[in-house]
């Protein structure tokens, strides 16, 4: 039963938070959707902030590990780097206020978000560049830094979701419409970063 009571205040905080950020979030309004009384829901977590810090550990680790995950696969780096990308896109498609969320918390408290990234991606960019020379070596793909190559994957990928207003309205698609162009990305992303690292 605690357990349940903490995981439902969890998912409200979560969406709370992700919808409003840390400073729109109201601890009533969290208390309300985990059908909880306020005085109960410091019991569990004491504070807005401490309550925020679990919920934003939370959700940057899981795209993070996932997504490092598919840069660690045992594959050709052509392989992985599809599979980063499918991956990636499905997570923030699952979790569409998440970027925003990642963003107002790296511009409010950057060194949170420098934190969660070193615990959940360590090595990650030596595995990339591992990656990289072998594919050179295999005559697959051309040299790239692989800082660049993260930057190129990381940004094709999030942008579409952080700039959708803008995007939208200029392309004038409806939400149907964006949501496909959406789940399209991810073989479009794919094939241009291929494209691009052709030798």
């Amino acid at each position: 039963m605690e357990q349940d009571t903490e995981t439902r205040i969890f998912e409200a905080a979560r969406a709370v938070f992700v919808e409003q950020g840390f400073e729109g979030a109201r601890m009533q309004e969290i208390a309300d959707r985990a059908g909880i009384n306020k005085a109960l829901l410091h019991y569990y977590f004491r504070s807005k902030a401490r309550l925020f810090e679990a919920v934003f550990r939370a959700s940057a680790a899981e795209v993070l590990s996932q997504a490092a995950t598919a840069l660690r696969q045992d594959q050709p780096l052509p392989d992985r780097l599809t599979t980063f990308v499918h991956t990636y896109i499905d997570l923030i498609r699952a979790n569409p206020h998440l970027p925003a969320f990642v963003l107002e918390e790296l511009r409010r408290n950057p060194d949170a978000l420098k934190a969660v990234v070193a615990e959940h991606t360590p090595g990650l960019l030596d595995a990339l560049g591992r990656g990289i020379e072998d594919a050179v070596a295999a005559g697959r793909l051309r040299r790239i830094d692989p800082a660049h190559l993260l930057a190129h994957l990381i940004g094709l990928c999030i942008i579409p979701f952080i700039a959708r207003p803008m995007l939208q309205t200029a392309t004038q698609m409806d939400d149907a419409a964006y949501d496909a162009f959406l789940e399209a990305r991810k073989e479009e992303v794919s094939t241009f970063i291929h494209r691009a690292l052709v030798p």
